[in-house]
């Protein structure tokens, strides 16, 4: 045996007892200031959440009543109408100016009228007017909007209502012009996509994208010069002597509630 290695040895359980003792020791202590660190810290964490408790969410119950939030409520629905009633008259405001300047500068007389229905659809555009026989309307008088654009003409009269069929209503035809270099005359007829047509204008007319097309004053009593829509696409069938020219209308029907009727100068109301 080497001299010195049975010394080492001696010591061996001495080492493995003061290990085991400082182990056992650390968890003693660990208990001990778990413990302690515990019951400091759990009535701070009591008062900070009955804190938060009666200065966020108690105090709202207790401050207002079911009466006063139903008053808040009511305030913001009084608040939400009078925005949308001054939105609308808004809107009300800007249509009647630019019909009042229309009228101020056109040689022609008017009556105002309001929607008060609408039928809709792919095949259908017809709407009802407030004003008939009895403000002096007739039959087949053109209607515009704001600045004197055609929608429609009168197709039923009333004493105080009338119907007007719109220009893209499928029934629809009304005899227009396009302003190019010839003057194209034609007849405009709607279609199942809210938009019109013109058919059997001769390949010889150079018509173009961005044309404007009016009434021609060819059909009595609309007369011409009323800003109908613009040319969108011109179409030829290959071989065919004919083009087409598809009018892209400049006023949507769905998104307008008052109207211009046309009226005879002479017409008086009884």
């Amino acid at each position: 045996m080497k001299p010195g290695f049975g010394g080492k040895n001696k010591y061996k359980p001495v080492v493995v007892f003061l290990f085991l003792f400082l182990f056992c020791l650390s968890f003693i202590f660990r208990g001990i200031l778990t413990k302690t660190i515990s019951q400091v810290a759990r009535p701070l964490v009591s008062l900070a959440t009955g804190l938060s408790d009666n200065l966020f969410w108690w105090s709202a119950s207790d401050s207002i009543t079911p009466h006063e939030l139903e008053q808040f409520y009511q305030q913001r629905n009084d608040l939400a109408v009078e925005r949308v009633m001054f939105e609308q008259l808004k809107d009300e405001n800007e249509h009647l100016k630019k019909e009042l300047d229309f009228v101020q500068r056109s040689p022609f007389s008017y009556i105002p009228a309001n929607i008060i229905a609408k039928s809709i659809s792919q095949s259908v555009s017809r709407f009802v007017i407030d004003v008939g026989s009895a403000q002096g309307i007739e039959l087949g008088t053109a209607v515009l909007v704001q600045e004197g654009i055609f929608v429609g003409k009168i197709s039923e009269v009333r004493k105080d209502s009338s119907t007007v069929v719109a220009v893209t209503d499928l029934t629809q035809a009304i005899a227009v012009s396009l302003l190019n270099e010839s003057r194209t005359i034609g007849v405009a007829s709607g279609t199942i996509s809210d938009l019109l047509k013109i058919n059997f204008i001769p390949i010889d007319e150079k018509i173009q994208p961005n044309d404007l097309v009016v009434t021609s004053g060819l059909e009595s009593p609309i007369p011409s010069g009323l800003l109908v829509g613009i040319v969108n696409t011109v179409k030829q069938e290959t071989g065919s002597p004919f083009q087409e020219a598809i009018i892209e209308p400049l006023v949507d029907v769905r998104r307008i509630d008052s109207v211009l009727v046309l009226i005879n100068s002479s017409s008086s109301s009884p």
